[in-house]
């Protein structure tokens, strides 16, 4: 006979104040060893996260070596140390490595998915990432020069690709997930996205060419008013990108949510993007306001965020039928190379 479907919600139990004396002493102790401790911050901190992160009333868990973390930073950083000698003494170098990470993002991002989900765990299974670097060079090699060609027509697809291609790759056990999701939401969301920036946008487009013109035909007084028009256009912006960034991260949460299963599990997203908006906003007048000490708090407060507003749906069979699936070891190299040269590999 089955079993009634219900709703799982997830969970995030941590607090500011608990997680202020880990992020201290990670930031006291990666300062003393040069940055040599920042693996094992890199753990400590993705432990405390991952274990405060509950479903059905067992929490999550986090089981990656710090030495690895640690030999795939070191391999990353001299690739970055690298690129910055030879910025000033052989641009042609740099430019090479420029071209030849842009090359490699495909295979930095897979194995950064793979390394992520093999070490996050729950009731004793590991995660795991089934994506291939052919896919990964169609969704971030092959479309991201599409967008650009396009002028941003096709960053939506491009955005929806990608959504795919992490949604619909993770896995469970021996199940998989499965990403049923249509463009149009993303075109949505940027449309929206982009209505936010249009006059900021504009502010900052007529105060360039105004003070162009006046250097060519006018005088001080015109060439003050468009750099002030311009200055305006620039702090609007800055202070509209939370605004834009906030929707789009809540409407992707959405969008990727409720189109994607494991196995016999679906998902339910409750993802307001006013709510998350608000959480950025205030964030940021937090940390600008303690001189960066609210940073702990911050995190906490995104992480309950992102947690306390996704449910699972299944029956009690469902969640305990999963079976483990045999994977081997993932290095670490992709992981850090993705951290330093900023490629972005998470959706939350």
């Amino acid at each position: 006979m089955d079993q009634e479907r219900r709703v799982y919600p997830l969970q995030f139990t941590g607090s500011g104040g608990e997680y202020f004396r880990i992020w201290i002493v990670n930031l006291a102790l990666t300062i003393l060893t040069l940055g040599i401790y920042s693996a094992w911050a890199k753990v400590r901190r993705k432990r405390y996260f991952t274990q405060h992160s509950y479903l059905a009333g067992h929490n999550f868990d986090y089981l990656a070596n710090p030495v690895n973390i640690l030999k795939g930073r070191l391999i990353a950083g001299a690739l970055f140390l690298i690129y910055v000698l030879s910025s000033k003494t052989m641009p042609m170098l740099a430019q090479a490595l420029l071209v030849a990470l842009f090359l490699a993002t495909p295979w930095i991002v897979t194995r950064s998915l793979q390394f992520n989900a093999h070490y996050t765990r729950h009731r004793g299974l590991s995660f795991h990432f089934h994506g291939t670097v052919g896919e990964a060079v169609k969704v971030y090699i092959m479309w991201g020069l599409l967008s650009v060609i396009t002028l941003g027509l096709a960053a939506p697809y491009a955005m929806y690709r990608r959504t795919g291609f992490y949604a619909g790759n993770h896995g469970f056990g021996s199940s998989r997930t499965e990403f049923n999701g249509r463009p149009w939401a993303f075109y949505k969301m940027f449309l929206v996205a982009l209505a936010l920036l249009i006059v900021p946008f504009g502010l900052m487009v007529a105060g360039v060419a105004g003070v162009a013109v006046a250097k060519a035909h006018g005088g001080p007084d015109m060439m003050k008013s468009m750099g002030l028009v311009m200055v305006a256009g620039i702090l609007l912006f800055y202070l509209t990108l939370p605004l834009a960034i906030g929707y789009v991260r809540a409407r992707t949460a959405n969008a990727m949510f409720s189109s994607t299963r494991l196995g016999a599990l679906d998902f339910v997203s409750r993802h307001g993007a006013w709510r998350l908006i608000g959480v950025y906003y205030s964030n940021l007048i937090l940390i600008i306001l303690t001189l960066g000490l609210f940073t702990p708090w911050a995190q906490v407060r995104l992480a309950r965020y992102w947690l306390d507003n996704l449910d699972v749906v299944g029956s009690e069979d469902d969640l305990d039928g999963f079976v483990a699936a045999a994977s081997d070891e993932v290095n670490a190299a992709g992981l850090e190379m993705a951290d330093v040269f900023d490629i972005d590999v998470a959706f939350t």
